[in-house]
């Protein structure tokens, strides 16, 4: 069950934390902590931060390039964080991530228009 009907993108207490070594030990590294919005069929959503904030491990989390430790992110009236690979596969089609790097995110021969309407007429 959706729980935004209204919302194409609804995300709920989203968490994500990672793994990394300090001074011979592991330790756990909070990276995204109780997120929550809500975007509608329309609508952008930038999200900004200084390097390191979590922007991209959002978007990661979303698509399930990263393991989310908990929420629920729904779209299209699906949890993406509880679908299979083989579910997620087709509605990936519908999520792009746009990386931060200008340099190796956009083609200096296209517009950026062209670049941004190109997954759509691909898809």
């Amino acid at each position: 069950m959706n729980r935004a009907a209204s919302a194409l993108l609804s995300v709920r207490e989203l968490s994500v934390s990672y793994r990394v070594r300090q001074e011979h030990h592991r330790v756990r590294l909070r990276a995204i902590h109780g997120l929550s919005f809500e975007l509608a069929a329309g609508e952008t959503l930038g999200v900004v931060g200084e390097s390191g904030s979590g922007k991209s491990t959002i978007a990661r989390a979303l698509l399930r390039l990263v393991e989310a430790e908990s929420g629920e992110a729904w779209f299209q009236g699906r949890d993406l964080l509880k679908l299979s690979n083989a579910e997620l596969h087709p509605l990936r089609r519908h999520l792009q991530l746009i990386f931060q790097d200008p340099i190796g995110s956009l083609d200096p021969h296209m517009s950026i228009g062209e670049t941004l309407s190109e997954p759509l007429r691909v898809f």
